[in-house]
């Protein structure tokens, strides 16, 4: 009998082995699970580009919110340091103290007198100093029995620059009210003389000069004085005066004299240059009563 099996063999074509299909299955899972763990790792960083460069956006990019702003850090106090000679005590060689200063010139001064009606003369140099300067107004009345002739003594002096040195009055039997008390006429004087300097200290000097009492006042190197003559008691005296009589004053005004600095505007000149000339004088500036009564 002839060998089949030998034959059927042999006339089968000889061709390339065949890969099964469960080794596809298996390699397509396998890469598959390995691109889903590249793609997905990283929190999808990966994915999200691929998307992006494909322009599909498959996962949408998370809006963060931004980051809290940190709090200011609060300022540091402020620091400085004082200089020695601050916090040091004074030295009395060197201390100086405040000290009052003429706030009008003299020529401005007689002519607020004259204003006031008090006719005084010129700011000119005296006839017995050339450096002194000065303005008077005098009068005197009639004299009546053994008592001497009531009178009025008004004189301003200073220097060249217009400086007051001190302003005085004497008044002899002035006229009075009933009640005792200096004629207004005469009062007005002294109103000018503590008015235009500016001072807003001297509380009680021109209440005692109204009723002729005795007063005597200082405050940072300005002096005023009203007295009654002991020999003569219807003579009195007023005086007002800058001195710097303690050591302190003295350096103070030696440091403020005007050889060291330019000299203030005169405060009078500015204030007339700023009032309009229609407006009328007050009835304060009009003559005073003594200047009528006592010229007659």
């Amino acid at each position: 009998m002839p060998d089949n099996s030998s034959s059927a063999y042999a006339k089968q074509p000889v061709g390339k082995p065949r890969i099964p299909v469960v080794f596809w299955l298996l390699l397509t899972i396998s890469l598959s699970l390995v691109m889903g763990t590249v793609l997905l790792s990283n929190s999808m960083k990966h994915l999200k580009t691929v998307s992006h460069y494909f322009g599909f956006d498959l996962l949408p990019q998370e809006v963060r919110a931004p980051p809290p702003k940190a709090l200011p850090r609060p300022t540091p106090p402020a620091t400085f340091t004082l200089p020695l000679h601050v916090i040091e005590p004074p030295v009395v060689e060197s201390a100086s103290t405040f000290l009052r200063t003429w706030r009008i010139s003299g020529a401005a001064m007689c002519a607020a007198l004259r204003n006031a009606g008090i006719e005084t003369s010129d700011w000119a140099a005296a006839s017995f100093n050339a450096d002194t300067f000065e303005c008077f107004f005098e009068w005197s009345g009639k004299r009546e029995k053994d008592q001497l002739p009531s009178s009025i003594f008004v004189i301003v002096r200073g220097d060249a620059a217009g400086t007051i040195n001190n302003m005085r009055v004497k008044i002899i039997n002035p006229g009075t009210d009933e009640n005792g008390q200096l004629d207004p006429g005469i009062l007005r004087i002294f109103e000018i003389m503590l008015r235009q300097p500016q001072w807003l200290d001297f509380h009680e000097t021109l209440n005692a000069i109204k009723n002729l009492k005795d007063i005597k006042e200082d405050g940072f190197g300005a002096s005023i004085g009203f007295t009654r003559e002991v020999l003569n008691p219807g003579s009195y005296n007023f005086t007002l005066s800058l001195d710097a009589t303690s050591g302190s004053q003295k350096r103070t005004r030696n440091y403020f004299s005007g050889r060291r600095w330019l000299p203030l505007p005169d405060p009078a000149v500015e204030i007339d240059s700023a009032q309009p000339e229609s407006v009328s004088k007050p009835p304060d500036d009009e003559a005073p009563a003594e200047g009528q009564e006592h010229r007659h």
